[in-house]
């Protein structure tokens, strides 16, 4: 279903939807800075001579930290209203940016991976529970898309553009500019504070200290894992998002170079088409109106082509010499990861309690994100078994190998879809 011009300004004239793309501005932070080490560590990783190994490590550090945080925020989020939680990300985010203006080595890489990963923690779901308290259900989809389309520039930005913009200036001010973004946006959210709508109704009252918050972070992961078609969606979302990160913000500059001998800005150009698939695809869902009867079908067919799109990549990275056809591959993979997202999260906030959805959201995100962690470390030490000629780089067929692992587990992942079922998705209980 397509939308009209009166119904989208109807929808951007909302008195939230201003607050709601700040928010979207900030999870584009998170975006850019985690997928920014796919052109910063490798620099470095030739640079410092780093295996393998120890860069996918120092990669994961920024998930680690991340993941630690989810439930927290999430819980946050309900609790104290989530422009507030945000504006203290960003402060931190800034923080995380001047350490690469020092001297870099592995223990000052992986420092500002930490801290940028507690930085941006709170982003994504400050966006999601804003938008499901903030805006009708039905139009799940169109508010979604803005968000993952928006968003997805990040992924687009911290490629091709953050890599010539170091190239020509350096990394030291390079990301001393960067940490001016997320200072600001910070002003402009405090500015805002007041108006959060979530701080500002019942259920965004804070009902106790901190500590207060653990049985809620406890309750969530349970609730997750009890309930069998949230912990179906929580499979899809854990792996589809593993692999994505694990190309997108890892290794596949470096893979794209390998596989088809280009040279790094084509290969960052190519690569990052995958970011502009994952802005592809929510906008083609953007004019879906969901429903609670049509969301498992919705969930099955992108969940299948998704997983296809993966076996695509690659067959392009392994038989043909074009590197615009592997582009072609990675804009497949966006494109059919963008629309899974928009879907699961549709079903996700159509399963959840209302008033806890800050909290579901953050523990599934945090298993998410630990996932990421298991596949990056797992892709680097396959390609760590096929090093280069030169220390700190490796063979095509070692990025192959470890994306044919990558690839084995989303087709695996499609055995979730049997426990989602087909009966139309309705709030579970069990979160009181």
């Amino acid at each position: 279903m397509s939308l009209s011009k009166k119904t989208v300004h109807e929808l951007v004239s909302d008195s939230s939807f201003p607050l709601f793309l700040l928010l979207v501005g900030a999870f584009f932070l998170t975006v850019f800075f985690r997928i920014s080490a796919s052109v910063v560590l490798p620099l470095e990783g030739v640079r410092l001579g780093m295996s393998a190994s120890l860069i996918g490590f120092i990669s994961s550090v920024h998930f680690y930290a991340y993941a630690f945080l989810q439930p927290v925020s999430g819980v946050l989020h309900d609790r104290y209203g989530p422009v507030r939680v945000v504006t203290f990300g960003l402060l931190l985010t800034a923080a995380s940016c001047l350490l690469l203006t020092l001297v870099r080595t592995p223990f000052t890489l992986g420092a500002w991976r930490l801290l940028s990963g507690f930085g941006v923690a709170p982003m994504y779901s400050a966006v999601l529970v804003f938008q499901a308290f903030a805006f009708p259900p039905e139009r799940y989809c169109f508010y979604a898309a803005i968000n993952l389309g928006l968003s997805s520039l990040g992924a687009i930005v911290s490629v091709a553009p953050l890599g010539f913009a170091i190239d020509t200036f350096g990394m030291t001010a390079t990301f001393v500019l960067l940490a001016a973004v997320p200072l600001l946006m910070s002003f402009f959210l405090m500015t805002k504070a007041s108006k959060d709508p979530i701080r500002l109704s019942s259920a965004g009252k804070a009902d106790g200290g901190l500590l207060s918050i653990l049985p809620g972070i406890l309750k969530a992961v349970l609730f997750v894992f009890k309930t069998p078609r949230l912990r179906a969606l929580q499979t899809l979302w854990a792996v589809s998002s593993a692999s994505l990160l694990t190309f997108q913000g890892l290794w596949g500059v470096s893979w794209f170079a390998a596989a088809f001998d280009a040279s790094p800005a084509s290969a960052r150009f190519w690569s990052s088409l995958v970011s502009v698939g994952m802005m592809m695809g929510p906008i083609l869902t953007s004019g879906v109106v969901v429903t609670p009867a049509s969301l498992p079908a919705a969930m099955k067919k992108v969940s299948t082509a998704n997983a296809l799109s993966w076996f695509f990549l690659l067959a392009a990275a392994w038989w043909s010499p074009a590197v615009w056809v592997g582009g072609v591959g990675a804009l497949f993979v966006g494109m059919t990861s963008g629309m899974r997202g928009v879907f699961s999260l549709a079903a996700i906030t159509a399963i959840s309690p209302a008033g806890k959805r800050g909290s579901v959201f953050g523990a599934m995100n945090m298993t998410a994100v630990l996932s990421a962690v298991v596949f990056q470390w797992g892709t680097g030490f396959i390609i760590d078994h096929f090093p280069g000629a030169v220390p700190g780089t490796f063979t095509a067929e070692g990025y192959f190998a470890g994306f044919l692992a990558v690839a084995c587990a989303m087709a695996a992942s499609l055995l979730a879809l049997k426990p989602l079922g087909s009966e139309p998705l309705h709030p579970e209980q069990g979160m009181e």
